[in-house]
This record gives structure tokens, sequence and C-alpha cells, in this order.
């Protein structure tokens, strides 16, 4: 895949480390997030090299603590501080952010683009919104980002787990929640929702069904609507209730429970609702249910 922005093979340059596993989401009509794993056991690594200026933005969101680093914007140093775990720094990519890497560090970084960011703000009713109002070398806690990139990470190990509908609604979840908190508090009066009618409900819920294993985009789900795939997922939420990744989970976990009911062995449903592996759909089942699958099969 051609990398036309700050992740992926970039960033690994960027900070001279030998691997930046990453993914791309298509969320929507003229922009794309990407996601990037940043991990460095090495400490005094030095400066990282210059990425190149453009109008986007990276959100950092720290996975371990980083006692100390330096951080330099338009080539001048800014102020710095202990970064714990779960911190999350916001960088302007119009100014040309260089770390000093002191402490080892393990960070996910979402790369956004100003299409990308003005999109959810519009969708969020807020004005004048222009860049993240916080300092990248000082950065602020955010319980729901950390929970976000550590729900992503074991992904970058094994791209197995990496279903297209939960890389879409990572993304998705982290730059809005990331816009809505930290981009700017002015904001106008919110246009109504928009709902999906009811042929479209029923279509997406059929795709959906069709693919429980999640290896379907945003994208295609919103091929027969007229609004990009931000506005679909959003839409979808508001009509049905729950997110679009939250709902396919419950159904593959009650179609799960109907089939061991009816008698189905635990190996047998894996394979039925298309799971990798035996293990991966009773972690699943537990997570859902509160009970192991072996519990509800025949002896």
């Amino acid at each position: 895949m051609d990398e036309a922005g700050a992740y992926g093979e970039r960033l690994r340059k960027t900070f001279k480390i030998e691997t930046a596993p990453f993914f791309v989401a298509k969320t929507l009509t003229n922009a794309r997030i990407a996601v990037t794993e940043i991990r460095c056991e090495k400490e005094n690594a030095g400066l990282t090299e210059p990425i190149p200026v453009e109008d986007s933005f990276l959100l950092t969101i720290q996975l371990r603590d980083v006692a100390a680093h330096g951080m330099f914007l338009d080539g001048r140093e800014v102020p710095t501080s202990y970064l714990k775990a779960g911190t999350a720094n916001f960088y302007d990519l119009r100014s040309s952010p260089m770390a000093n890497s002191v402490s080892a560090f393990h960070h996910v970084s979402f790369y956004v683009p100003r299409a990308a960011f003005l999109a959810i703000a519009e969708k969020e009713g807020i004005t004048a919104a222009d860049a993240f109002n916080q300092n990248p070398g000082v950065g602020v806690a955010d319980p729901t980002l950390h929970n976000l990139a550590r729900a992503i990470a074991p992904c970058f190990r094994d791209p197995r787990l990496a279903n297209p509908l939960f890389v879409d609604h990572v993304a998705v979840a982290a730059t809005a929640h990331a816009v809505k908190n930290h981009a700017c508090n002015t904001r106008c009066k919110a246009r109504a929702p928009r709902l999906l009618s009811g042929r479209e409900t029923a279509h997406a819920t059929e795709r959906l069904a069709e693919h429980l294993d999640g290896g379907i985009r945003l994208d295609e789900l919103s091929a027969d609507s007229a609004i990009s795939p931000l506005d679909f997922a959003i839409a979808f939420e508001n009509s049905v209730g729950s997110s679009i990744h939250a709902w396919r989970r419950g159904l593959r976990a009650e179609r799960a429970r109907k089939l061991l009911s009816r008698g189905y062995d635990v190996e047998a449903v894996a394979k039925l609702l298309r799971y990798d592996n035996v293990a991966e759909f009773a972690d699943d089942f537990v997570r859902s249910h509160g009970i192991a699958p072996r519990n509800l099969a025949p002896n």
C-alpha cells in the first residue's frame, strides 16, 4: 500500500526503529485515518527525523511511562513533562514536530488528515476548529483514548485480530473523541442527527450478519447510502442504539449461544461463526455471556 502521510514506514524512519506496523481505516469519502504502533526499548535514542510538513495531525497515546523526553516545534524547544501511560499527545504536523528520545517509549499514533479533522468537527457542531489546544510536550490524561489504543494494540502483534470493521470502529471512535474533547470549546447549534431509513437499516444489518467475523469495511456498508462512511456509522448508532461493531459482536454472541443450546459442540460453533480458533471464540463468548461456552455445549 502506498503511504502518503505520517504513518507506517514514514514513522518507522522518523523514529529510527525496525518495524512500525499499521492499519488504514476507510472512514471518510476523501480521507483515511491510519493507526501505527511505535515501540522503542532503547534509551537515549536521540532526535527523531523531521516529519515532512503537511496539514494533518498525529494523536499519540502512550502505552508506557516516558520519564524524560524533549520536544521541538518549528525548531524551537517547548516544555515537556513526565508522560504517564494513558497520556494523549496531539501533534500539528504543520509545525514540524521533532522529539528527543531520552527514555524508552511505546505508543499508538492515529494519523488524522485535515479533511478527517474538519469532517468530524462539523458532525460535532464545533466551530472555529483549527487545531488541538494541547501542548504536545505535556499532553493530557485521557482514559478513553488509552482504552481504545490498548484495544487495538494486540492487533499489531497478530493482524488476524484486526478485522476491517474493528479497525474502522476504533479509528472513528478515537478521532471523534479527540476532536470533541480537545479541539475547541466553541460550539454552534448541532444539526439534527441523520437516521437510516428502514431499508438502509435492514440492508446494513443483513450485510453485517453475512460478515460476523468483521470482514467488511464501513465504505462497503455505506455504499448504497448517499453519505460518507463516517456519517453512516453515526447514523447507524443513532438508528439502532449501538455502534456497528457492538451490534455485530452482539449478534455473533447470540448466534453462538443458540447454536450451543441446540447441541452443537464448541469446535463446530467456532468454525461456523468464522473464528480463527477455539480459544478466540471461548474468550469472546465469556466476554459476552460471562460463562465458558463448554458450560452450554453438550457433554
